[in-house]
């Protein structure tokens, strides 16, 4: 399984975002929705190799976290809006409990901050996702992988030096620096090349 962690500064906490306006609605929930598709989608299949969690920590509730697992996906297409209307529906009208909860096959949410979330994968092999890393092309990527990003705004150096302090490593997709999304669709690629080159030895 490839996991994606996606830290968001401004992510909304709740149901309060509009599904007609995702990027000026606050929390930048287009955002989420594309990272979602890039994580999860090829062309003509889904990736159910593949898992996504964000720790969105914008108002206003406490940081919340949401998770879309290929794996279990059902009845959810790659476009931002229908997206954005389950995540509205994650949300519901409970309160959001630390325990994880499934709210549609392939979908949970949590009340976990993102330290948590980290600490949830301690077992695994964590890549924070950073352009100072080693060029991936030159890491032996673990079969099991967790890549740690941020949004548009970034990953913040405190959360950077956590995930270094619980054995995460820097890795680099290239000299430029990417938006989420490519990065993500990046990451896949190089794996996806990589795999190829195993199976065709």
């Amino acid at each position: 399984m490839r996991e994606f962690i996606v830290y968001s500064e401004k992510g909304a906490t709740s149901s309060n975002f509009s599904i007609k306006d995702l990027p000026g609605s606050g929390g930048r929930m287009d955002l989420i929705a594309r990272c979602v598709i890039s994580a999860l989608w090829l062309s003509k299949d889904i990736r159910r190799n593949s898992r996504i969690i964000f720790s969105l920590n914008g108002p206003p509730q406490e940081p919340v976290a949401l998770e879309f697992d290929g794996s279990a996906l059902e009845r959810v297409t790659p476009d931002e809006r229908n997206i954005a209307i389950w995540i509205k529906k994650s949300f519901g009208r409970k309160e959001i409990e630390k325990k994880w909860k499934e709210v549609h096959k392939g979908i949970r949410i949590s009340k976990r901050k993102f330290e948590d979330i980290i600490k949830d994968k301690k077992d695994k092999k964590l890549y924070i996702l950073n352009e100072d890393g080693d060029d991936i092309r030159n890491v032996e990527i673990d079969g099991d992988p967790v890549f740690i990003l941020g949004d548009h705004i970034g990953l913040p150096n405190k959360k950077l030096k956590f995930v270094q302090d619980h054995n995460g490593e820097k890795i680099s997709l290239g000299p430029k620096s990417y938006f989420t999304t490519h990065s993500i669709t990046l990451t896949h690629n190089e794996l996806d090349r990589q795999t190829t080159a195993q199976v065709n030895k």
